[in-house]
């Protein structure tokens, strides 16, 4: 996946996904204003500490349930305060998917384990809607409830996921309630 228009500089704690990916086994090159991931054989497990980066724990903590190994995401207790309680929607949602999850004080330890589809609750949070979709990604038939709730930060969200997902033929290979 390349995406141009990256800043060179920026407050933004996105930016620190080009140093966080590469731990979870992705390729991260920059060339300009483009950087291009591509993702790795498998993804490991991983320990991270996201006390500096707490709105990027549920794109992680999916990641962490399609890993190969055990991983820990730390610092982040604050998150249960957000839209939801976003360290229990994300042990909720994954642990129906079937991974192992479970939740400490401060952040999730997660087990991986073979995923199933399923119904995915946004919680009515953008960053839980957008977890569902990456996950949904690599395991077929997970089903969003409310994946309008990425309206909060990225209205034009489902349309950009199918443009980035759509086969050749123009099928749109997601179906999501209510879009």
């Amino acid at each position: 996946m390349t995406v141009t228009g990256w800043p060179a500089s920026t407050t933004q704690v996105g930016d620190a996904l080009l140093e966080l990916l590469p731990r979870y086994g992705a390729t991260v090159t920059r060339h300009g204003d483009a950087v291009t991931v591509t993702g790795g054989p498998a993804i490991p497990g991983v320990d991270l500490d996201l006390s500096e980066g707490g709105e990027l724990a549920p794109t992680f903590a999916g990641l962490a349930a399609l890993a190969t190994g055990p991983g820990r995401i730390t610092g982040i207790a604050h998150l249960r305060g957000h839209e939801t309680d976003r360290l229990a929607a994300l042990a909720s949602e994954l642990g129906a998917l079937g991974a192992s999850v479970t939740e400490l004080d401060d952040g999730l330890a997660i087990e991986p384990a073979p995923l199933h589809g399923g119904a995915w609750r946004s919680h009515e949070d953008h960053r839980m809607a957008t977890t569902g979709a990456l996950v949904g990604l690599a395991v077929p038939g997970v089903e969003i409830d409310d994946i309008g709730a990425t309206a909060k930060t990225l209205p034009e969200f489902p349309e950009l996921w199918r443009r980035m997902l759509r086969p050749a033929s123009g099928i749109d290979p997601l179906i999501w309630p209510g879009v």
